[in-house]
């Protein structure tokens, strides 16, 4: 069973109103994809059958500019939450925006939830440059990420420091707990008070360790009640150097430089007022997964390569999203299967090389070595109630 049998599988069982030719089709594109990358012309060489080039690529055409299956978008979403999510209520989810094409005129805002060894997209939404980060966007995606989920749910939201006050003060209002990075010029004042400072004050006093400094109002134009933590962390000892073998001077490298020596401070929602300081910071450590999420959508090297696709057209390349995350989620099961079946790839110098390969790239292996291999319906259960079982959850 391959990932184009999974998610025929999972679309037949929880989305039975999408028209069966449809569901037929877009797993064969999911195969294609896994097995060519994202992209027209990469998918239609790569779809099985004996038909010519030329037809290939008008079927796999036609898929991507399908009104039916746009619309049909968000139950597909709801589906594959609800299998991941089921029996979890307390989980955490990142959300974060990211550039989709070279000429930054179209971006994706992201939900992925958190699990141990990288997050897993459950829905995302496609926006031009001119409604990137606008509040309206933030509100509708945040409703439709409720729908979204299980009913059971109360997730947590994590972001980092450019979502801000009104962001906030949207997720209290919707329901919803969060904790977020206070970055910059930001002003912050401790509750009751109006002794308003910048952020960056409180980093004198900070340690190695996590630290809870009470409750603040952030925001003097449009305060947010929260919890402020905040912790040193040890430098990773990584340094950006240029081919010639020296420190890279430029300024996106001294950006990221100096946001990776900042202290995090932390605002914490009310709702999370029994959440210890160490707890918060274990749980923000988890927001990075989200950038690999991205990787693994782009990079031509070391993901599904949308990043040397010539899509343009912003219906189009929502269906090719919606397929990157199904194949995403079709690899974690298949890795997380042939992994308890003892499968593991043996290379580098050292044993433990082969337990640092991510589950996806697991799966990628497996697939291309055991082709006529097949996975039992039992396995992928097996498989899925793994995954639940790696979801990150908090407790309060």
């Amino acid at each position: 069973m391959h990932a184009g049998r999974i998610i025929q599988d999972l679309l037949a069982d929880q989305c039975p109103s999408i028209h069966a030719k449809r569901r037929h089709c877009l797993a064969l594109m999911i195969e294609a994809a896994r097995s060519g990358g994202l992209g027209l012309l990469k998918m239609s060489k790569s779809v099985q059958g004996s038909s010519s080039l030329r037809h290939r690529i008008k079927r796999c055409d036609r898929l991507l500019s399908n009104p039916h299956l746009a619309t049909e978008r968000v139950e597909i979403f709801r589906a594959v939450a609800q299998r991941v999510l089921q029996g979890q209520s307390k989980i955490s989810i990142i959300v974060d925006w990211s550039d989709l094409l070279a000429d930054i005129s179209q971006h994706v805002l992201r939900a992925a939830v958190v699990v141990k060894g990288r997050a897993i997209v459950i829905y995302e939404e496609i926006h031009p440059t001119a409604q990137y980060g606008a509040a309206s966007v933030h509100r509708e995606f945040m409703k439709t990420l409720r729908s979204v989920l299980p009913a059971h749910c109360q997730p947590l939201i994590i972001t980092d420091a450019g979502f801000r006050a009104a962001w906030f003060k949207m997720l209290d209002q919707l329901g919803f707990a969060w904790i977020g990075r206070i970055r910059n010029r930001d002003m912050v004042t401790p509750s009751g008070k109006s002794d308003w400072r910048g952020c960056k004050e409180h980093f004198a006093d900070t340690k190695g360790r996590a630290r809870d400094l009470g409750s603040f109002n952030y925001v003097r134009s449009n305060p947010v009640p929260c919890r402020l933590v905040m912790i040193k962390r040890v430098p990773k000892g990584r340094t950006c150097k240029t081919v010639f073998g020296k420190k890279s001077q430029s300024h996106h490298s001294k950006k990221q430089s100096a946001g990776q020596r900042e202290p995090w401070l932390l605002a914490v929602s009310p709702r999370l007022s029994r959440l210890s300081a160490k707890a918060v910071v274990n749980l923000y450590q988890g927001r990075m997964q989200i950038e690999q999420t991205f990787r693994d959508l782009k990079s031509s090297q070391w993901g599904m390569g949308l990043s040397s696709s010539q899509t343009r057209k912003p219906h189009r390349l929502t269906i090719l999203l919606l397929i990157a995350s199904l194949l995403a989620f079709a690899l974690w099961l298949i890795g997380l299967a042939v992994r308890r079946n003892g499968f593991a790839v043996h290379y580098g110098s050292r044993k433990k090389a082969a337990a640092t390969l991510s589950i996806l790239s697991l799966a990628r292996h497996w697939l291309q070595y055991h082709s006529s291999a097949l996975l039992t319906r039992r396995q992928i259960a097996e498989a899925l109630n793994e995954l639940g079982s790696m979801l990150e959850t908090y407790e309060i």
